[in-house]
């Protein structure tokens, strides 16, 4: 059986090859420092597994969530918004939570891109923002991460013609891996790039609460 032409599209899965070389070394004998996926190296605290071993003897949590989310939930994550950056978010309406943030990032694409359109796209980035372009049908348009201009991509650089095609564009700030950190000016330029190119702007900010 063949499978769908869009898998030959895929490029090997970044931290599988990073594993793979890192267990061909540690085969040798050789000493690796890994700097992989970033598993956590130390315990969960205590007191968190504690409660977690609570809530799982609690016959409430043995069923299935609702599927637009806990209301409880969405609304304390509306909160911590409102708290954290000022804005104001519609608990039932603009909050959605996820099994994962790869979750959200690999099927955004299939909410914007189709056949033929472009993902504007963070390189180096988390290789999701690409494979999802890749399995909507759409391509990806490699932005450079460069040191001259502080990690932040030089939106004057991208070709007219790809702007055109581009249908929405990756952000990652606080950066993984480079650590770079944007400022409020940076994201008001974004947003007027946005606005004037018909841009959805998909900012993936895991690490928000480790800059300040």
């Amino acid at each position: 059986m063949k499978l769908s032409n869009r898998l030959d599209k895929l490029p090997p899965y970044l931290f599988v090859e990073i594993n793979r070389k890192i267990a061909e070394k540690r085969a040798k004998g050789e000493d690796v420092i890994s700097f992989a996926i970033g598993d956590p190296d130390i315990p969960t605290p205590q007191h968190i597994i504690d409660e977690l071993c609570l809530a799982a003897c609690d016959p409430a949590n043995h069923r299935y969530p609702e599927t637009a989310g806990l209301p409880e939930l969405n609304q304390a994550i509306a909160q911590w918004y409102q708290r954290r950056f000022a804005v104001t978010l519609d608990p039932d309406k603009e909050v959605l939570p996820l099994i994962g943030s790869k979750e959200g990032i690999g099927h955004m694409a299939f909410c914007f891109i189709d056949p033929g359109d472009i993902a504007l796209i963070p390189n180096p980035g988390y290789p999701v923002y690409s494979m999802g372009t890749i399995l909507a049908g759409g391509e990806p348009y490699f932005m450079p991460l460069t040191e001259e201009n502080d990690f932040l991509p030089d939106l004057e650089a991208i070709p007219q013609n790809i702007i055109q095609r581009a249908k929405l564009i990756w952000l990652n700030y606080p950066n993984n891996p480079t650590g770079a950190v944007a400022d409020l000016d940076f994201f008001q330029k974004i947003v007027r790039f946005a606005t004037r190119n018909n841009l959805a702007i998909c900012h993936d900010a895991p690490y928000t609460e480790v800059a300040s």
